[in-house]
């Protein structure tokens, strides 16, 4: 009887982080969801367009890349930190010099969408980054609480 209750509970658990995660990896998937409630349809196109550009300059910048560049950031023996230093090593100038206006893009397009925005939209898109923060805490915390109780019962397992 107490296996069939934890067993329920496990699964329970189990289910609910589930849930937790398909809404994270949605809202990971398309963050801009919920934003049509916060913006005017004319800042969500701005976005819209930005990340379109932002994309585009990144698959150039990718395109750029060398067989060896290729190579380092496929190489799974290198901790991401590790493969960063690596390819920024590896960088010619060209590609340098790309990613800096990529940077200072950003930087422009940023601003020109903060500008954009009225007091009350700063507002709302905080308390919806904090949310979202939160959501994303409670996930972890979920999943560490399933992890120690799948590790006990596999102690418990091994004693019996």
């Amino acid at each position: 009887m107490k296996f069939l209750q934890s067993l329920c509970t496990v699964i329970a658990l189990f289910v609910s982080v589930i849930t937790i995660a398909q809404d994270a990896d949605q809202q990971q998937k398309n963050p801009n969801k919920g934003m049509e409630k916060i913006l005017t349809p004319e800042q969500l196109a701005l976005l819209k367009e930005q990340n379109e550009l932002v994309k585009s300059q990144r698959e150039t910048f990718k395109n750029s890349l060398s067989d060896e560049q290729l190579a380092i950031l496929k190489n799974k023996d290198l901790s991401k930190r590790e493969r960063r230093e690596a390819l920024r090593a590896s960088f010619n100038q060209d590609q340098l010099d790309m990613l800096d206006a990529h940077k200072a893009n950003v930087k422009v397009l940023k601003e020109s969408f903060r500008e954009s925005l009225t007091d009350e939209q700063k507002t709302k898109l905080r308390k919806r980054r904090q949310g979202m923060k939160e959501k994303k805490q409670q996930l972890n915390s979920k999943k560490g609480q399933i992890k120690k109780r799948m590790k006990k019962k596999k102690m418990k397992n091994r004693k019996n």
